[in-house]
């Protein structure tokens, strides 16, 4: 069963969405419930009002004001149902009343301002009839209705018109039908200078056209009562005019109120010149003084989490995380109970990730990133979270270090290799590396085993992991040009292998390795021209061709054999010359 705070809302929604009846139900469910809730009236009051049920809206507006007699926004209820009945004296009386409590409500001065308007108004009907029929019959006047957006739509209706030509003869019969037609109300009321597009707008028209409901917002926050229309000029209308508003007056717009506590005007002043204060001193890091402040602007106005969101702020500068993340969480308190900004909520979860980030406790910064991207995903989060879980999963490597028991599991690895269980070694090998990533003999280890079990592209990319990390240790190239001879990439093993005997003049398995990838080109069914062609493909041997000083000295070979063999006594040249060899570009005799 749903509780009264749900149903009020539901109630809301309802209200929102222009649906008084379906808000109707849902406040008095939630009466039922909580009979002394004086707001659950008050919204039941505002709902019958749009509906023009104003003796229902006087009940509620006067069960509101006994349940709380010090709300002024109960006064602006029941004002608006005693306006809404044309009794202007108990309306006047009424909004009064709610000003001793509240002289500043807005809404209460302008309800009490259309009331006066309407109780001084004149007796003569004769003049002010005189004045309406001007006011239609002015071509200024009739652009502006056809201006307006509220009644942009009659002006546009034939029918319409037509009444409009009728009210030319100010007889009594005709400023009856002026009474009568919402329409022609509405319109005398935008000739007036009353705000309509804050009015209810006209029932039922003369011609029987049914008019739209009217439109509302939902109050966030518990604002002033709303009174009568507000107006847009200080103009002062003429008196008949103002008799025949009084006689079919036009509902207020209607907000649902919110039974939140909200800090005063003065003291929500206060707080601000107290979070000025604490900024300044922030912006000095003088952060006890900043603290100080911003604690006694949270003092006064309780019910704004910004004020937590700078207290916060203080103690993540001081390095005070836990008391950081604890004024965190009471800024979230605050703003969820006073339906603050999703955004200012997710930056108070972002920060609580922070501090938490900052104490080292991964999960849970991760966690309420998280969160605060369910409120409002901004790229800084992402990019934080992101941050914080590469940071996470480093620490954790490095907590799981430990030489001793790598080379534990590479002995274990080796065992295995040795009976021929490659799989079982390469489960070894990978422990041996989690716990000492640096050592490259184990990511040599490992390509052996790939090299074994066929896969040698992962065996490739241990080699050359291995080459990496030990340069010098000629094991990780000849594993390479293994792996790259059961690839048919003969001109790149011969390559790797050349490079072990750099290291290692003699190695024999780099020799070895040397003679397979011969016999792999010849088997392949590779001339020289085959080989060459391929070698073309090869970023070393195209950089090797591309040297001027290099094709100089092939050039010079050609003519001269001699020259050859003293190009071949320096190194890099040597070295050149022989890949070339290798890759089937150049021959020698």
């Amino acid at each position: 069963m749903a509780s009264a705070n749900e149903l009020k809302e539901l109630g809301n929604k309802a209200f929102s969405a222009g649906q008084f009846e379906e808000a109707i139900k849902h406040f008095t469910a939630a009466i039922a419930l909580d009979a002394g809730n004086h707001v659950l009236y008050s919204n039941r009051s505002a709902a019958y009002a749009s509906l023009k049920k104003f003796q229902e809206a006087l009940e509620d507006g006067e069960k509101t004001v006994h349940l709380r007699p010090d709300w002024a926004k109960g006064y602006g209820r029941k004002g608006d149902a005693l306006f809404g009945l044309n009794r202007l004296e108990d309306a006047r009386e009424t909004y009064n009343a709610g000003l001793q409590l509240e002289p500043t409500n807005q809404k209460l001065k302008e309800g009490l301002e259309t009331v006066e308007q309407a109780l001084n108004a004149d007796d003569g009907a004769s003049v002010g009839a005189d004045k309406i029929v001007h006011m239609f019959s002015d071509p200024a006047s009739l652009a502006k209705l056809a201006a307006n957006p509220s009644t942009a739509a009659y002006m546009a209706d034939p029918s319409f018109r037509a009444k409009l030509d009728m009210l030319k003869n100010s007889s009594q019969a005709n400023m009856q039908l002026l009474f009568s037609d919402q329409r022609l109300m509405q319109c005398l009321m935008v000739l007036m200078g009353v705000d309509t597009d804050r009015a209810q707008p006209p029932a039922d028209g003369a011609d029987g056209k049914k008019a739209e409901p009217m439109v509302v917002e939902e109050d966030e926050e518990e604002k002033p009562a709303p009174a009568a229309a507000k107006k847009e000029e200080p103009a002062k209308p003429a008196p008949a005019a103002a008799a025949a508003a009084a006689a079919e007056p036009e509902a207020a717009s209607m907000e649902v109120d919110d039974d939140r506590p909200k800090a005063s005007a003065e003291d929500k002043a206060k707080a601000a010149a107290e979070k000025e204060l604490g900024t300044a001193a922030y912006k000095k890091k003088d952060f006890e003084n900043a603290l100080k402040h911003y604690e006694a602007a949270a003092a006064l106005d309780p019910y704004d989490m910004v004020f937590q969101l700078n207290i916060s702020a203080v103690y993540f500068e001081m390095k005070e995380y836990e008391k950081c993340i604890a004024a965190c969480v009471k800024a979230c308190e605050v703003g969820s109970e006073n339906k603050a900004p999703y955004e200012n909520i997710a930056k108070a979860q972002a920060r609580m990730a922070k501090a938490y980030g900052e104490m080292e406790k991964y999960e849970e910064g991760i966690k309420w990133y998280e969160k605060a991207m369910t409120n409002k995903r901004l790229p800084e989060y992402v990019k934080a979270k992101q941050a914080l879980e590469k940071e996470w999963k480093e620490k954790q490597a490095k907590a799981y270090l430990n030489p001793e028991l790598s080379l534990q599991h590479k002995n274990t690895g080796n065992e295995l290799f040795k009976k021929g269980q490659f799989a079982e070694a390469v489960q070894e090998y990978s422990e041996a590396i989690r716990r000492n990533p640096s050592d490259g003999k184990l990511f040599s280890n490992r390509a052996t085993c790939y090299t074994k079990l066929a896969a040698f592209d992962l065996a490739l990319k241990d080699a050359d992991e291995c080459i990496r990390l030990e340069p010098k240790f000629a094991k990780g190239y000849t594993r390479k040009g293994q792996a790259l001879i059961f690839m048919k990439k003969f001109n790149e093993a011969m390559r790797a292998f050349q490079e072990a005997i750099e290291l290692e003049p003699g190695n024999p398995e780099a020799a070895e390795g040397i003679r397979k990838c011969y016999e792999g080109m010849n088997s392949e069914g590779m001339s020289r021209e085959d080989r060459a062609r391929a070698a073309m493909q090869d970023p070393e041997i195209i950089e090797i061709l591309r040297d001027p000083v290099m094709n100089m000295i092939l050039e010079s070979m050609q003519s001269d054999p001699a020259a050859a063999q003293e190009h071949m006594k320096n190194p890099e040249i040597a070295k050149k010359i022989q890949r070339l060899v290798q890759a089937g570009i150049v021959s020698v005799r």
